[in-house]
Order: structure tokens, then sequence, then C-alpha cells
């Protein structure tokens, strides 16, 4: 078993799932454990995982995003990860990246990091704009390129490093966080004194919306030391996959989300 568990949630939308895990496979093996975390997936997600050899865990019934965040956090409390990230099928991995993560909650050791991701994949936490810290590029929104910004990323952080007495460095520091944005982030084990009494991390009332919303949220990020943003990491995110391109809205009641997801099939089928 690796130290990080790698806990990526799905709803239908195989095809992103697919491209993730084509990222996923360039990583090194000994870096984390993959398990996907299925929200009742009504296309051929689960047997594709099973065909693939990849852990999946999923439901009789959709029960929404959180549940699947939820779903993670126990699974790595049972399993003794020391490190977990809880990630979207709309992403791509870069060498690199995770590393990076893992170097931040080493050397600052909080509870939670987020890495750095596009203008459009980075949703209401302008703070992930990696356009912010190394300028506007075309490459950074197109996904072909993912693996070329995360290179460019830690070349720079090495002639960085290389020059003596400069003092750039404080640019690829971690920086505080009030936010961050549920596509991509990793925890430590200390996250686990944010534990609710029902022994979920996030409330469970929340289906869709406001996911982020923990036990003792605010308690979180009161100390500077708590929660960070990694400067050296980029992850693509493709942004809104599982609802806004899928035709489904937010919402935190249950059986609407379900009936949506119903509707939506019916009108493909």
């Amino acid at each position: 078993m690796n130290k990080v568990l790698l806990a990526v949630t799905t709803y239908n939308q195989l095809e992103y799932t697919q491209i993730f895990y084509e990222s996923f496979k360039q990583l090194d093996s000994n870096l984390c454990d993959l398990v996907i975390f299925d929200d009742c997936s009504t296309d051929d997600t689960v047997a594709w995982c099973e065909d693939n050899n990849i852990k999946v865990i999923t439901k009789q019934k959709g029960k929404g995003l959180t549940d699947s965040w939820n779903s993670a956090y126990k699974y790595f409390n049972q399993h003794g990860y020391e490190y977990f990230i809880i990630a979207n099928n709309d992403i791509l991995i870069p060498k690199g990246a995770i590393e990076e993560l893992c170097t931040t909650l080493e050397r600052w050791p909080g509870s939670m990091v987020a890495p750095l991701t596009t203008e459009l994949g980075c949703g209401h936490n302008k703070v992930q704009n990696i356009d912010l810290y190394y300028g506007k590029q075309s490459i950074y929104n197109d996904h072909k390129y993912y693996q070329q910004v995360q290179d460019s990323i830690l070349n720079l952080k090495k002639k960085l490093a290389s020059n003596e007495g400069s003092n750039s460095l404080y640019r690829l520091d971690p920086i505080r966080m009030k936010l961050f944005n549920g596509f991509f982030f990793m925890m430590s084990k200390k996250i686990c004194q944010y534990e609710r009494e029902d022994k979920n991390l996030f409330n469970p009332e929340y289906i869709n919306v406001k996911n982020e919303d923990m036990f003792n949220w605010d308690n979180l990020i009161s100390n500077d030391d708590n929660v960070f943003l990694c400067m050296t990491s980029f992850i693509f995110h493709f942004k809104g996959v599982s609802f806004t391109k899928a035709g489904i809205s937010y919402s935190n009641n249950l059986e609407e989300h379900l009936k949506q997801r119903e509707n939506k099939l019916n009108t493909t089928r």
C-alpha cells in the first residue's frame, strides 16, 4: 500500500474518466493508490473500472457528491493512509504535481493543500488561477499541454533555487486559502480533528452544493498553517463535466437531483 490515497469521484461521463486514467498511468506506480468512488453510474463506468483492474466502490442508489467524499474519507481512515486526495474525474494529472503537493504538506504540515489550475478550471476560488503567478499563456487552457505546464513550473523552481540570494522563492511557498475548489485537493491525517460527530468530514446535508463546508470549517482556516495553495503543482481541470455539461443543475435536494438524472437519462436513450 502506498502512503497516498487518490479518491476519484464519478457519475457517468466515462469518457472523461478514461482520459484521466491515461494521465494517471504515466505517474509513478509507487506514488498513490487509486480508488474510484462512483455515485451509481448508469453508463459503463463500473464495468470499465473492473475490466481495467481499477478498484471501484459504487452505490445501489445515487446519493450525491458529498456522500462520495465522505465515503472516501472513511476509506482513508480505515486503511491507514498518510495523505489522501479527493478529485473529480474531469482532470489530468501531470508527472510531478502530486509530489509537489506532498512536499508542501511535509514541509508545512497543515491539514490541506490545493494546486493551481486554469482560469476556467479554478471556478469560485480565483486564487488558484495559474495566470496570477506565471502570466497568462494560451497553453494553460489546452489540455494537450498539461505536462508541459507542470514541467515549466518545476524548471522555474530549479532556476530560482539555484540563484543564491534570490528573493523570488517566496512566490513558490504556499499561501493561506480561505476557500478551496473541490475538483482536486489533498489532505493529511491532521484533517481528522475536524471530523463531525457522525464520523463524516463533510456535512451530509449538502448533496452537491457547499460540499466544502466541513465541521468546524472556521477553525480550519483560522490558522495560517492549516490550508495552503501549492504554487508548484498544476492540475488540468475540464470544469463542469458532471453538472453543467451533463445538463444537471446543482441542488441539495436528493430526490430532485435523482429526478434530474433520470430525466437526463431518458432523453439520451
